[in-house]
């Protein structure tokens, strides 16, 4: 049984006649609706008033759904500004925040979400036309879809799927849109997928690059942060969380810190979180040891809003919701976490490949790094620089692995982590 879940959500509907009771058992669940010109339901769903702006001007409308720094005044600005051929997306170059965007122009519409995927976007057909939602399991539940046996198999044999794999949906008769990809909505009701976002050129010094990083996160955080907020963070004592706490704090915050005190052996990380809470202003410091800490699965059994798919956060959820519930006792309103950023900065070693090709003594001297960090034995880390394997040959090299034995987390993985059908009994055993 699939249900609609009751935090933020939205479904995005044609301009046409659909099936009896589809619009009638969305409007059971939802909160809010935007309409067409026509009249019918355009955006329906449940979301907070500060998390959609929209715009309305003749025939043609414009939302953005989610955090964003822009207003429906500034967004009809920006419509109104638009020619009959505008980029939609060069309008709205400057906003700020992790939002979907969905509008109707002239009879066509489009709809994307985060080039991140922070906010991702889903599409199934209804009728012979499309019908668009920020959750795969909104959809599923619309068209009556049922799990995807192969994608679940999937991330059970491996903790982070590979490219493509990892963007698909859990759904049957649900299709994912990747991450910077649009959908643009046909009159017809069929729809068409375009790239709204590219990487820029990868051309700009490290010291400037920085900089430009660092602007990025002051917007963010300042998006999220009024002057005298209470806010709680997560300070692990690692770069990625310890930077959010500084610029909360450089935004007006005051902060409520969340440190968990992991007493395994040469384990320092609260040594350098003690050492932060020393420099930040307005700072209430909360030191959780490891063994106070609700044990790892607990709760796991109690009934929950489902998420979009399987994920390993679940093991360790009433911990953080115990840490969670510290911080709102605080006054705390909002969590900073600084989860993806090691992500963000710290590339995997699969670049070394091309790198290599390019400038042999730089890539060379990278691959020494990554070998003394993570012990590589230096003639599996020769195979990994000599003999790579284009992308597509490894990833049906290791579809068919999946029954061999894990490979030892010391050995240099040419494009990523193997999966393993003993992995799977691993993480189902859990």
């Amino acid at each position: 049984m699939v249900s609609v879940s009751s935090a933020c959500w939205f479904v995005v509907l044609p301009d046409r006649s659909l099936p009896s009771g589809l619009s009638a058992r969305l409007r059971e669940r939802a909160t809010g609706a935007v309409l067409y010109p026509s009249g019918r339901a355009w955006l329906l769903g449940s979301w907070a008033a500060d998390e959609m702006a929209v715009a309305s001007a003749g025939e043609r409308l414009l939302a953005v759904v989610g955090t964003s720094s822009t207003t429906a005044a500034d967004l009809m600005t920006r419509l109104k500004s638009m020619g009959v051929d505008a980029d939609l997306e060069a309008a709205l170059h400057g906003v700020q925040g992790s939002f979907h965007v969905a509008a109707w122009l002239d009879g066509r519409g489009y709809v994307r979400g985060s080039a991140s995927g922070a906010r991702r976007l889903y599409r199934a057909e209804v009728a012979g036309a499309t019908v668009c939602a920020d959750r795969a399991s909104t959809l599923a539940w619309l068209t009556g879809g049922t799990p995807d046996i192969a994608q679940l198999s999937a991330r059970l044999a491996a903790p982070y799927l590979p490219y493509p794999l990892a963007d698909a949906a859990m759904w049957s008769a649900v299709e994912s849109v990747p991450p910077g990809e649009a959908l643009n909505l046909e009159p017809d009701g069929g729809c068409r997928r375009s790239v709204w976002w590219k990487p820029p050129p990868a051309e700009l010094p490290l010291a400037e690059g920085a900089l430009r990083l660092r602007e990025a996160l002051c917007g963010a955080v300042a998006l999220r942060v009024r002057p005298g907020q209470v806010l709680g963070a997560d300070l692990s004592g690692g770069m990625d969380s310890t930077s959010l706490c500084f610029l909360a704090a450089e935004a007006g915050a005051s902060l409520v810190t969340s440190t968990l005190h992991w007493k395994g052996p040469g384990n320092q990380d609260h040594h350098y979180a003690a050492y932060a809470v020393k420099h930040l202003p307005r700072v209430e410091s909360l030191v959780f040891p490891s063994d106070e800490l609700p044990a790892c699965f607990t709760g796991l059994d109690e009934p929950r809003d489902p998420g979009q798919e399987p994920a390993g956060t679940l093991r360790d959820l009433s911990r953080r919701q115990h840490t969670a519930r510290e911080m709102r006792a605080r006054g705390a309103v909002l969590r900073l976490s600084g989860s993806g950023g090691d992500h963000m900065v710290v590339p995997p070693s699969s670049y070394i490949h091309a790198l290599l090709r390019r400038s042999p003594h730089t890539a060379l001297r990278h691959a020494a790094g990554f070998k003394a960090r993570s012990r590589w034995p230096l003639g599996a880390t020769a195979r990994m620089l000599l003999g790579a394997a284009p992308y597509p040959s490894w990833l049906t090299t290791a579809g068919a692995l999946l029954r061999m034995p894990v490979v030892e987390a010391t050995e240099p993985q040419t494009w990523g982590g193997a999966a393993s059908a003993s992995r799977v009994g691993e993480r189902a055993g859990r």
